[in-house]
């Protein structure tokens, strides 16, 4: 093994078995500096346990954060006003689920593609009318 400091080779000094032979720690140093560190092995039982859990962990955090930065590039597009169906096509999505994603993150999804109607007339304030008297003869 190469020393971590000047690349030099190494040699064991010492080598003892941690947690009932499940780590073997060994103390190393350097022929060429005599720099001293120790390393750690695990044992193949742990190994597989933490290899079967850190990539199903890092799966599942990457997809979530592939869903999130997706999810905002809809929304994006949507506020600038461009169909369901055109983001749809481009992300294999069906329309009822853009309109899901929409609704979700707080877009109009009927006004999506008339947006800037839709903010002109939420500023405006609304006023109720009032309701037709039918008079029954």
């Amino acid at each position: 093994m190469k020393c971590p400091k000047c690349n030099g080779l190494t040699t064991v000094s010492e080598t003892r078995e941690l947690y009932s032979d499940v780590v073997n720690r060994r103390k190393r140093h350097c022929m060429t500096c005599g720099y001293k560190y120790n390393t750690y092995e695990i044992g193949d039982a742990i190994w597989k346990t933490i290899q079967k859990y850190i990539p199903a962990h890092a799966h599942a955090v990457e997809k979530q954060r592939i869903l999130r930065q997706r999810n905002e590039a809809i929304r994006q597009r949507l506020l600038t006003g461009e169909k369901h169906a055109s983001i749809a096509m481009d992300y294999q999505l069906s329309d009822n689920m853009v309109s899901t994603i929409a609704k979700r993150l707080g877009v109009p999804s009927r006004r999506a593609g008339l947006l800037q109607e839709w903010k002109a007339n939420s500023s405006k304030p609304r006023t109720a009318e009032k309701p037709k008297n039918k008079s029954k003869k």
